[in-house]
């Protein structure tokens, strides 16, 4: 599943579609144990977990789903035939149930009877229902489990749901979805709703004739049913767990295309579902998908396993997309294109999250992971593969360097907190799982596999993932098994070294020293921490970390230089060698911390441009990265990035631009120093907005589009008056009608300009422009997140008000928000509001309540002082925040160590600004 900014579920998943960072995953939330299972140990995980599982007394093996939604009265009606297995003697069957009105339940076995359930018990606390028979049933026997049931299409974004729309006399209508992952299946029927407890579906739905019924197969038939009524029955789907089953209801209209079947041995029909009028906008996710299903079909060496893939774009939808078998759903952004006016960031995340989700196909939905502990499996794997299909249709996308940026820098900072957990993460119940939808399970682990395939090369890996997938197809598999298969294909024992990273917390960071005679360097791992200090006790890990040493011409080593070691000397010809460099390409999950020498010769290597891409983004995200930890003085990173002023490559920019930004919120308070790292953005980033101007050329590619966008926006938030002029002057021809002053990039940086510097006027029409809903969706949500960057208190409680009124949809409140906190005298009012308004947030998202902690993020993790921490700490205490308690902790976290950071570097980021004359 595929999350926004928080991302499945990239989330991990930001949207990356959106105008500021946002770390987190936009995940179905559940109810989690407010004591969570400890996540701190570094001590490798050897221990069967234990978890809280249904009975396997009975088991079912088929279901027959029977569902006729009212999409007026919004509620539906349902029967449920569940073959069942008796594998014990009982005489109680345990099954899931939640917010189910069950009105009957029948046992049938044989020719015998039907045994009615004498009672029906549920329990609200553990979702289950327990139906009661006043007779054993004897063990070794097949069963047909009846149970009718009534229902409630909610508005909560989970289970069977509705999501609303508008036609185009703009009159308001629902359809009903689905949304299943991880644990809501049992809110729309009665099921055993565990991954290992996979079986078939049988699926029915009555409906309006006039409505278009969509589950994971074909149809099988459609039947007259009267009162205008018809029956959609659909072919039965292969063994599957219930997370990933799904339908849909309601007026849409599609496009159709097939794959070329050169893989598949067939050519696979492909559709695009959309509300009426926006079938269109789904040809670039529909190009992509017929592509992307036949490449999976020849790495993974096994054909698409359905017969059809259809794509569904839904309105209200609060991950990034799910990957049902055979019916992916997806957010409106997530798979929509306008072919005039989408931004070229938002059409790359398209082909990212409909390739992310395609993998699941295969690596999740075919071979399933045993429990959520192994959700990784699932989440790492596909990010990994999701963007090795982008490159491979797009490789003018440079993907691989922006995965830099988006997923491993992303990992690595979550990873920095003590209140990280690691990849492989023990879940004692299916109610843990919404808290590790993130940036660990999703980004961290892509990152492994990319460190671990470029290890072994990629015909091994895929050797052995092929291996993997035809022995457990159609089951579930674990990490274990994957690693077996992986080290079969490379002749490499992958579990020795990879078990470390999958089942401990956090990663090191390697302090280089140069040995006399110039002809070696010693290296030393110890854990890195954000917070800087580590304890003896959680500097216990001992990581297997590829060193990739690197000097001018030399290729960097695969199989040798294999730190295994606390400490290990490397030859390196540090006399002779203008630079050398260890984690060529950044494929590492660490920090390196060299000598000030080496630092020197690599800023020169920078300045003369001798490095690759890839290497300047790692170099200049460790500097920053050790500064905040105090393992290097914050002037140390300010002066590497003079080495950056020549930079041309935008995802180095977006870099930098992170890690100002970062630098600006910390010091965000600090009225002596603020101004002046803004003049310093703005030295960066000015001429570079000077040189490529505000109209592309002709044959301009996208990243350099974007590239000119980006300056924009930092140029102008940082002062230049140049810049600030020339947005006012296109930003009020763009609304007297010249759309042409803008292309689909620089719209978004225009508009965030035009506010933070602007005010009532350049509010309301950006505000406008979000409302009006002729214009596409990300640039809609670009405008709704712009309106956070206005510095106006009135303004700014006329946006708390508008986030939460029904002109924004709930899965979009924290973009209405989320720029709030880029301004430092805003976040108090901003965490006022969401102390006030949170009675009104927990009730709206109690189904989903890992979106209470993307709020807490943007609310509280950008403040700095111990007096702050204090006070989020305590208004926290008194409220059950259970289901995000992890989020809390990480802000706590973040908190503290921002504000060490600024007590330890505050004057020497004075002096250095002060000596170099900003």
């Amino acid at each position: 599943m595929s999350t926004g900014p928080v991302r499945k579920r990239r989330l991990a998943v930001t949207l990356a579609l959106l105008i500021v960072p946002l770390i987190a995953m936009l995940v179905v939330a559940w109810r989690v144990d407010k004591s969570l299972p400890d996540m701190t140990s570094v001590a490798t995980q050897d221990a069967v977990e234990e978890r809280e599982l249904l009975p396997t007394n009975v088991t079912p093996t088929h279901y027959d789903l029977l569902l006729a939604p009212n999409l007026e009265a919004l509620t539906y009606t349902g029967e449920v035939r569940i073959k069942v297995h008796i594998n014990e003697e009982t005489s109680e069957i345990v099954l899931h149930s939640n917010e189910l009105e069950l009105l009957k339940a029948a046992l049938i076995i044989g020719d015998e009877a039907p045994l009615q359930a004498s009672r029906i018990e549920l329990k609200k606390e553990d979702e289950t229902a327990h139906l009661h028979f006043e007779q054993p049933l004897a063990a070794g026997s097949n069963a047909t489990l009846f149970v009718s049931f009534h229902g409630v299409l909610n508005d909560l974004m989970v289970g069977f749901y509705r999501s609303k729309y508008k036609d185009a006399q703009g009159a308001e209508k629902f359809m009903a979805t689905t949304q299943f992952e991880p644990t809501d299946a049992r809110r729309a029927f009665p099921c055993w709703d565990e991954p290992m407890q996979k079986a078939t579906f049988g699926v029915t739905l009555r409906v309006s004739e006039g409505l278009t019924a969509l589950s994971n197969m074909d149809v099988a038939e459609t039947t007259n049913s009267g009162d205008g009524l018809k029956e959609v029955r659909f072919n039965i789907t292969p063994v599957m767990s219930t997370y990933l089953l799904a339908f849909v209801v309601g007026e849409l209209e599609y496009i159709e295309a097939h794959t070329s079947g050169k893989h598949n041995g067939r050519a696979i029909p492909c559709r695009v579902y959309t509300t009426p009028g926006k079938s269109a906008q789904g040809q670039f996710a529909l190009d992509v998908a017929v592509q992307v299903l036949e490449y999976f079909a020849d790495v993974f060496g096994i054909a698409y396993a359905l017969p059809k893939l259809d794509q569904i774009a839904i309105g209200d939808f609060e991950a990034g997309a799910m990957e049902n078998w055979g019916l992916v759903t997806y957010r409106e952004v997530a798979l929509l294109v306008d072919a005039a006016s989408t931004s070229s960031r938002a059409r790359q995340q398209v082909a990212y999250v409909v390739s992310h989700e395609l993998a699941h196909q295969w690596f999740g939905n075919l071979v399933t992971m045993e429990w959520w502990s192994e959700l990784w499996l699932n989440e790492g794997f596909a990010t990994w593969v999701g963007t090795l299909a982008v490159d491979h249709v797009f490789p003018e996308y440079h993907i691989w360097t922006q995965f830099l940026v988006d997923d491993l820098q992303r990992a690595l900072a979550l990873d920095a907190l003590r209140s990280s957990h690691p990849i492989q993460v023990p879940v004692r119940r299916s109610a843990e799982i919404s808290q590790i939808f993130d940036a660990i399970s999703y980004s961290k682990g892509g990152s492994a596999i990319r460190m671990l395939s470029s290890y072994i090369g990629l015909d091994s890996f895929f050797r052995g993932v092929r291996a993997y997938l035809q022995k457990h197809k159609y089951a579930n598999a674990s990490t274990q098994d994957l690693w077996r298969a992986l080290s079969d294909a490379s002749g490499v024992d992958v579990n020795e070294f990879m078990a470390i990273w999958t089942r401990t917390i956090g990663y090191p960071i390697l302090t280089v020293e140069e040995l006399p005679g110039g002809t070696q360097i010693q290296v030393r791992q110890n854990r890195y921490l954000s917070a800087g200090a580590v304890s003896d006790d959680e500097d216990q890990v001992l990581w297997w970390v590829p060193l990739r040493v690197a000097t001018p011409g030399s290729d960097a080593q695969r199989t040798t230089d294999v730190l295994t070691t606390r400490n290990a000397t490397v030859d390196v010809p540090v006399g002779t060698a203008k630079w050398y460099k260890l984690n060529q390409d950044t494929v590492g999950i660490y920090r390196v911390k060299y000598p000030p020498g080496a630092v020197a010769n690599l800023a020169t290597a920078i300045a003369a441009g001798e490095l690759e891409v890839n290497d300047r983004i790692g170099i200049i995200a460790d500097a920053a990265a050790l500064a905040s930890s105090g393992h290097s003085n914050t002037s140390d990173f300010l002066t590497l990035l003079r080495a950056y002023r020549n930079e041309t490559e935008l995802v180095v920019w977006q870099e930098i631009s992170l890690r100002l930004d970062v630098l600006q919120s910390v010091w965000a308070d600090e009225a002596d120093v603020i101004d002046k790292i803004r003049a310093l953005t703005q030295s960066l980033f000015s001429p570079l907005a000077k040189r490529l101007g505000w109209d592309a050329a002709a044959d301009e590619d996208s990243l350099n589009s974007r590239l000119r966008a980006l300056a924009i926006r930092y140029a102008g938030c940082s002062g230049d008056s140049a810049v600030v002029a020339e947005t006012k002057r296109r930003f009020a021809a763009f609304f007297d009608g010249d759309r042409s002053v803008f292309n689909t990039d620089t719209l978004r940086a225009a508009f965030v300009v035009a506010v933070r510097t602007g005010g009532r006027e350049e509010f309301a029409k950006v505000q406008e422009y979000y409302l009006d809903a002729a214009n596409p969706v990300d640039q809609q949500l670009a405008a709704l997140s712009s309106m956070g960057f206005t510095t106006d208190p009135e303004l700014l409680d006329e946006l708390f008000e508008f986030a939460l009124s029904d002109r924004v949809r709930n899965q979009d409140v924290h973009q209405a928000i989320m720029a709030v906190n880029t301004y430092g005298p805003s976040r108090a009012r901003l965490w006022q509001w969401y102390r006030d308004n949170y009675a009104l947030l927990a009730t709206r998202y109690r189904a989903s309540m890992s979106y209470m902690g993307i709020l807490v993020r943007l609310s509280v993790a950008e403040f700095t002082g111990a007096a702050r921490a204090d006070e989020v700490e305590a208004f926290f205490a008194a409220l059950n925040t259970s289901k995000f308690q992890r989020v809390i902790d990480q802000s706590l976290e973040k908190i503290r160590s921002n504000t060490r950071w600024l007590e330890k570097d505050h004057a020497d980021v004075a002096a250095w600004l002060a000596s170099n004359a900003y």
